[in-house]
C-alpha cells in the first residue's frame, strides 16, 4: 500500500484531479541507461549520486512549474522525496554530497516548493508498509532497512517543519506536510479533514467547522456576555 496506490484512490475520490507527469524517471534513465543487472531507476534511488539528484530535482521542478494554481495535479513524488534522497546521500558518504552541496541547492529547493499546495507525508507503519520483497530483489525501494532510514530523514524533515524551521522550504506560500496513514480507505479519509470535496485546500474558502459547531461556538460567544442570573437560569433548565 504505497504512494502509488495511495495516488490512485485519491484520483477515484477526486477526479478532477490530474496525475502529474515525472519526466524525471525517463531523463535518468536515458542519461544513466541500465548497470550490469540491469537496475531501471526505481532501484537508483540507492544507487543515486550528485548527478542524479540533480537532473531529477531540475526535472521535478521543470514538470511542476507547466501548472497553476489553478490546476489540480496531485505527485506520486516530489521535491521533499528528492531532498530526503540527497540527505541519505549525504549520509552515506557519496562524494560531492555533503553540507555544501545541500547548502547550494537552498535557493533551487526554496523556489521550486512555492509550486506546491500540500505535501502528504504516508510514514512507515507497522501492519500498513508495503511487503518486503525477497532477498535479492533489484527494487531497493522496498528494502525494509533502506525504506527506515529513508523514513527516519522524511520524518526528521517533517519535526523541522512542524517546529516552525525553513532550512529547504520558503519563508512564504510554504506548502503543509500532512501526515496521513492507515488502510487505503482511512488514508482517503484523513485527506477528506485537509481537501474538500471540490479539490481545494480547507481555509481558503471553506472550513473545517461543522455547521452545527458553528452554532454551537456562536452560543457560547453568547452566554460570556450573558449576566449571572441568566447564566444561572440557563443551567437550571
Amino acid at each position: 500500500m504505497g504512494k502509488s496506490t495511495f495516488v490512485n484512490d485519491f484520483l477515484k475520490n477526486w477526479p478532477n484531479y490530474t496525475k502529474g507527469p515525472s519526466s524525471f524517471r525517463q531523463k535518468v534513465q536515458e542519461k544513466l541507461g541500465k548497470d550490469k543487472n540491469g537496475t531501471e531507476y526505481r532501484s537508483l534511488s540507492k544507487l543515486g549520486n550528485r548527478e542524479t539528484q540533480e537532473l531529477i530535482r531540475d526535472s521535478m521542478i521543470d514538470d511542476i512549474s507547466k501548472f497553476t494554481r489553478k490546476d489540480n495535479v496531485i505527485y506520486d513524488r516530489g521535491l521533499f522525496d528528492n531532498i530526503m534522497y540527497s540527505l541519505y546521500l549525504c549520509g552515506r558518504g557519496i562524494v560531492d554530497c555533503d553540507g555544501e552541496w545541500m547548502e547550494k541547492q537552498l535557493p533551487i529547493l526554496r523556489e521550486g516548493f512555492k509550486f506546491y499546495d500540500i505535501i502528504l507525508f504516508i510514514p512507515l507503519l507497522t501492519g500498513y508498509s508495503t511487503p518486503v520483497i525477497p532477498a535479492g530483489n533489484a527494487d531497493l525501494d522496498r528494502d525494509i532497512i533502506f525504506r527506515s532510514e529513508c523514513n527516519n530523514i522524511f520524518v526528521a524533515l517533517q519535526k523541522q517543519y512542524l517546529d516552525g524551521a525553513r532550512t529547504y522550504l520558503p519563508r512564504v506560500d510554504t506548502p503543509a506536510i500532512l501526515e496521513i496513514y492507515g488502510n487505503p480507505k482511512e488514508r482517503v479519509e484523513m485527506c477528506k479533514l485537509y481537501i474538500n470535496e471540490r479539490g481545494a485546500p480547507y481555509g481558503e474558502d471553506t472550513s473545517l467547522i461543522t455547521e452545527h459547531l458553528q452554532d454551537g461556538l456562536k452560543f457560547l460567544e453568547e452566554y460570556e456576555k450573558m449576566d449571572t442570573a441568566t447564566k444561572e437560569l440557563i443551567t437550571k433548565k
